[in-house]
């Protein structure tokens, strides 16, 4: 284990959850009715923001600090100044100069502007950055300005991860010696924590389980399962519990023995953004992502509010995801089938009192890709809207108007046009390093 530390580092956080109900394990149409981390700093009074990648657009006079809660500098020159390089909340620290430049989802002062470039692969987004359902605005921070600690063993990583401090901590290498069933390891990730690989494709070898914490960002890691069957097993990465403010970034997980991201048990308040969620195997049971184990899961009631954006699911076959109580957002994603692996049943799956926004992604080979077919309860709909189905079967309409969503991402949504290219593009665990998170 080393301790390195950053100059003027400022982290931003958030959390995941638990086994599936066999209500769709089997694959088949149920539906009759044919769903990154900073902008520009917050500037000066006139000032201006650094944007995504050297993208200039000049503003008023005076400096944008980096690191601000409500955005952080974006890697890239600006006009008359240099802005810091983020990673997961945590800020290299840098200015924009008098006449910078404005940066994407920033926040102009008196007299400046703001220009958009669309996705950012930087800001934290979504349901992460909110209090509660009615709650105002949460600050996802992680592990904060805590001195980066590098780990290479898994026991390291696992005596970090579940310590009672804030911590951000780098995956050097590949860790863990993976899991089957309910045995092998496990990491357990408690509050305050920023869990980053320390490269492209840094491998974790074990099942994540984030349980009654918060406040946690996990990025740049590779997670694969053992392959799925009909087992009650662990999933690549559980989010459960009163966990909330969970940010799951640039992450993969692949062949999940029951699933490969579940967020159940009153967990509330989670984005995956820039990731990917597949299958490799023509397993029995490539279910990818449940929200909510059951109908009958009262602690969820009001809570499992959960984003997903810049995602890309890959050659699953259902649970796309599938969600009961929660207010669900599933924005500019992309799907593609492949039938060497399992064709793809039931896309985007409105559930038991289940409201779900499923705006401008991409669906390529999907069966049924708006699964109406478990709309049940108070409040159960889904609104389709602005998306593309490309060789798809089955329902591709929506049933309702659903909820608003409470915070701001329409400045660095694209059209649906733009998804599959920039998703194949920048999602995965693909960051070069801990501050490698400019757009290109």
């Amino acid at each position: 284990m080393r301790t390195l530390i950053w100059p003027s580092l400022v982290a931003g956080s958030l959390v995941v959850g638990a086994c599936g109900s066999p209500d769709d394990a089997t694959p088949g149409p149920s539906s009759a009715a044919g769903t990154a981390s900073t902008a520009g700093g917050m500037p000066a009074t006139g000032g201006s923001l650094a944007a995504v990648g050297g993208t200039v657009a000049k503003a008023g006079t005076g400096n944008a600090s980096a690191g601000q809660a409500g955005g952080l500098a974006s890697s890239g020159a600006t006009s008359g100044g240099a802005a810091g390089a983020n990673v997961g909340g945590a800020s290299l620290g840098g200015k924009a100069g008098s006449g910078g430049s404005a940066g994407t989802g920033g926040s102009a002062g008196a007299g400046g502007t703001v220009t958009t470039t669309g996705a950012d692969q930087c800001k934290p987004i979504g349901w992460a950055t909110r209090a509660s359902r009615t709650g105002g605005a949460a600050s996802v921070t992680g592990g904060g300005s805590a001195a980066p600690t590098v780990v290479n063993t898994f026991a390291d990583l696992a005596k970090y991860a579940s310590d009672d401090q804030a911590r951000v901590i780098h995956i050097d290498g590949t860790l863990g010696a993976g899991w089957s069933g309910s045995s092998g390891d496990r990491l357990e990730i408690k509050s305050n924590k920023t869990i980053i690989g320390l490269r492209a494709q840094t491998q974790l070898k074990a099942a994540i389980h984030i349980k009654g914490a918060s406040n946690v960002i996990l990025r740049n890691i590779v997670v694969r399962g053992p392959g799925s069957n009909e087992d009650q097993a662990w999933d690549n990465i559980n989010i459960e519990g009163s966990s909330k403010n969970i940010w799951v970034d640039h992450a993969e997980f692949w062949d999940g023995q029951d699933g490969n991201a579940d967020v159940v048990k009153g967990a509330d308040n989670v984005t995956f953004s820039w990731s990917i969620f597949g299958y490799t195997k023509n397993g029995t049971h490539n279910l990818s992502n449940l929200i909510a184990s059951s109908d009958d899961e009262p602690e969820s009631e009001g809570k499992l509010d959960v984003t997903f954006m810049f995602n890309w699911w890959k050659a699953a076959a259902q649970r796309q995801p599938r969600c009961r109580y929660g207010q669900i957002h599933v924005v500019n994603n992309l799907y593609t089938g492949d039938d060497a692996i399992g064709a793809s049943v039931l896309g985007v799956s409105n559930g038991f009192s289940c409201n779900v926004l499923t705006e401008n992604n991409h669906f390529i080979k999907q069966g049924q890709p708006i699964d109406l077919g478990k709309e049940a309860g108070a409040g159960s709909v889904q609104q389709a809207t602005g998306n593309i189905f490309e060789s798809c079967s089955g329902n591709q309409k929506g049933s309702g108007t659903a909820f608003t969503p409470p915070y701001e991402y329409k400045s660095f949504m694209v059209p649906a046009s733009e998804v599959k290219a920039l998703v194949q593009k920048n999602a995965g665990a693909t960051l070069a390093s801990p501050t490698a998170c400019a757009f290109p």
